[in-house]
Formats: C-alpha cells, structure tokens, sequence
C-alpha cells in the first residue's frame, strides 16, 4: 500500500541497477512532509543572506550529480548541534552549530553540502526506508502516505532522526566518493572534505561515546584515509585513529 510498484532502476551515481519501491514522485512527496516537519521543529536562520549564501553554494554543486529528476532546497537551521542532514526528495540541511565552523570556508561548506548532496544521489535514504528501519521511520511514512496528521511532531522528528544515523559504513563512503567528484567539476579545494572530516572528528572526541556525532559520523578515521587516497593527499597518522581529544 505505501510503496506501489516495484521498479529496477539503474543509478548513473552509483553505477548499479537496483530495486526501488517508491517512484520519485513519492520520494519527493516524502521529502516535503519531512521538510515541513523539521522546519516547523528547527527553525531556519533567520539571515537571508545565509540563507542566499547556502543556496548559491548547493544548486552549483547540484548541476554536478546525477540526479537531474529533483529540485534541490538548501537551508541553514538554527541549531546547535555539529551536523548537516539530507532527505528524500532534494532537501538538505546545515545545522547552525557546524555552519559557525565553515561560515567563512566557501570549500568546506561545499564539502558538507556535496556528501549530502551524494546521498540524495544514491538514493541512500529511500534504501534505508525500504530495509524496514523501524517504527518511528514507518510511522512518517504512513502519515506521509494517508495524508493525516495523527502523528505528533516528536514521533516525526524521532523518524527523520532514525533516518540521520541509518547511513551504513559504504553509504557514507560512497556519499565521501560522490561529494569528492563534485567538489573537483565545481573546482573547489578537494582538501576541504578533510578539513570538514577534521572538524567531525574533533568534535567526536569532546563527546561521550554514544553522541550523535559518533553515531552519524563512525567512520571517519577511515574515511579520512580513503579521501587522501582518492586526493593524492598525503597519508593517515597515528593520531587520526584515537578517539579522545589532545
């Protein structure tokens, strides 16, 4: 009932014919009631040139990836937390938090906006949703799909969290891979996704061991080797492998 036809597919980004459940169309529809949902719990900043900054930045990185079927929304939310999020549909997030930390970096916010950018891409969210990731997610879904409004805003925004730390270990290195292939069509500094990955990590070690970051972010010690492989940027150290601040 929530999923319709099932339809193979091959994805220009990931160079694999897969299995879809949704059709863009849902998947933009989805992404919409998300949308609505977190911008009505996490108010975007009110600066509009932030705003026009952002948005300048993201639609130059989206003409670069593959998914040309999608209207892409870039915003900055006016959040604390140190991260960035992207859902179904075109529509992607910089938490205020880590925005302070790039502001003035026009590489590393495009680092951030190109990994998210690479999930939409890979469809990686619609993957996560068709693996069942549990009720909260399914419960969105059903509101989505029926069009009601039974559910509370915390059970929506619970969903859209389960969402932010489904990413598996290769999506997050595939999303790395894409954003790294934008970045360079864009001709942005490719040391940039490091500088970001840097920034993850320190912020990491401030944390106990089950904070966001670490969850959303496991993997960046091997994520910062392979982007210095694919970058030709020198080597990983010793010290980008301990978890705990200097």
């Amino acid at each position: 009932m929530l999923c319709g036809c099932v339809q193979r597919y091959y994805n220009t980004a990931t160079h694999e014919e897969e299995t879809y459940f949704y059709s863009t169309d849902k998947e933009i529809k989805i992404g919409e009631s998300l949308s609505r949902r977190i911008e009505s719990e996490f108010k975007p900043d009110n600066d509009p040139l932030i705003q026009q900054h952002i948005n300048n930045i993201g639609q130059q990185l989206a003409r670069e990836n593959e998914r040309k079927d999608l209207r892409y929304y870039f915003k900055v939310l006016d959040v604390k937390d140190i991260n960035a999020v992207a859902l179904p549909g075109g529509y992607v997030y910089i938490f205020k938090g880590l925005w302070e930390k790039i502001e003035k970096d026009d590489a590393k916010i495009a680092a951030v906006l190109a990994h998210e950018i690479a999930h939409i891409a890979a469809r990686h969210s619609i993957k996560r949703i068709q693996a069942s990731l549990g009720v909260n997610v399914l419960s969105v879904l059903i509101a989505v799909s029926s069009g009601s409004d039974q559910y509370s805003k915390s059970k929506a925004m619970a969903g859209i969290g389960e969402l932010m730390l489904a990413y598996s270990r290769e999506d997050e290195l595939q999303a790395d891979f894409l954003a790294t292939k934008y970045m360079s069509q864009s001709e942005y500094n490719l040391s940039a996704v490091l500088d970001v990955l840097q920034i993850l990590q320190e912020e990491q070690r401030k944390k106990p061991l089950r904070s966001t970051i670490l969850q959303t972010h496991p993997y960046i010690s091997e994520r910062k080797k392979l982007v210095k492989q694919q970058i030709n940027k020198g080597n990983i150290g010793f010290d980008d492998y301990i978890n705990t601040s200097r």
